[in-house]
């Protein structure tokens, strides 16, 4: 028996329709760390896809909102640092760590610095300048730094959110990663003495051109094209026919200017602590 084409079509939008369902009451997970214990919850699918656009819109609101009348991407990046820096306090003594949606650490108003270089990251991408964060390590293997590199005017900027510091030239403009790596007096020049983790603080930046640009930004995962671009490179990566690599932040350079005859100390430094 010959099935009409309005029949046909009525079967497949069937189909269709009970797939849909199917798909959107299928069991989702979300992850959430307290105090370095992650636990996983599940929920339908529907659910997670709304909690993603409602977080989207609002990372889109509160970016607008706290570069409102900005017009350069320098005065939008300093807008976002001066509100994360003003919003995003350290932890309480006695509160726990929560590690889950950056949105979640905005509503907390604080967090551990490498949180608050993600909260700083995210909004500046949300307001038009390219931004991640990422650790800068030393020999030393579970000494890590957050460091945050912004992309100004096609060149990328570093600030440590958590520290206050944004790296400057003479002429106290932000200096590029290039010039940074190249001439380490002006980390000396940013922050002084400071040490983190027990170490000096220019220890870290030796691997500072090591790191690379993720092809997606960590902050694009949280929009709704981007992370389906995203998600198909991961699909493609899994058959071989694609790759999400890392783009280069900079150049290997020459040894940094003024690193020459404290490097053996810096690493006595290290060694000693």
């Amino acid at each position: 028996m010959k099935l009409s084409r309005r029949k046909i079509l009525a079967a497949v939008v069937h189909v269709l329709a009970v797939t849909g369902l199917a798909l959107l009451f299928a069991p989702a997970h979300t992850r959430q760390g307290v105090d370095y214990v992650v636990t996983v919850r599940e929920l339908p699918a529907y659910e997670k896809a709304l909690d993603f656009v409602q977080r989207d819109i609002k990372y889109r609101t509160l970016a607008t909102t706290v570069t409102q009348g900005r017009r350069t991407e320098l005065e939008r990046l300093m807008a976002v640092y001066e509100w994360t820096r003003r919003n995003i306090r350290n932890i309480p003594e006695g509160f726990p760590v929560v590690d889950d949606h950056v949105w979640h650490i905005i509503v907390r108003g604080y967090g551990a610095d490498d949180q608050k270089a993600d909260v700083f990251t995210t909004l500046a991408t949300y307001a038009g300048i390219p931004a991640f964060w990422t650790l800068l390590r030393t020999e030393r293997p579970r000494a890590a730094l957050p460091m945050s590199f912004a992309r100004v005017n096609g060149r990328w900027i570093v600030a440590d959110v958590g520290a206050g510091v944004i790296f400057t030239d003479a002429h106290g403009v932000p200096a590029p990663v290039e010039e940074i790596a190249r001439d380490r007096r002006l980390v000396t020049a940013a922050a002084g003495d400071r040490r983190y983790d027990g170490l000096p603080y220019a220890a870290y930046f030796g691997s500072i051109c090591s790191a690379g640009v993720p092809r997606t930004l960590r902050a694009e995962k949280q929009m709704l094209w981007p992370r389906l671009l995203f998600e198909s490179r991961a699909l493609l990566r899994k058959v071989n026919l694609g790759a999400d690599a890392e783009i280069p932040l900079c150049d290997r350079l020459a040894p940094p200017t003024g690193t020459r005859a404290q490097s053996r100390r810096q690493r006595d430094d290290a060694a000693a602590d």
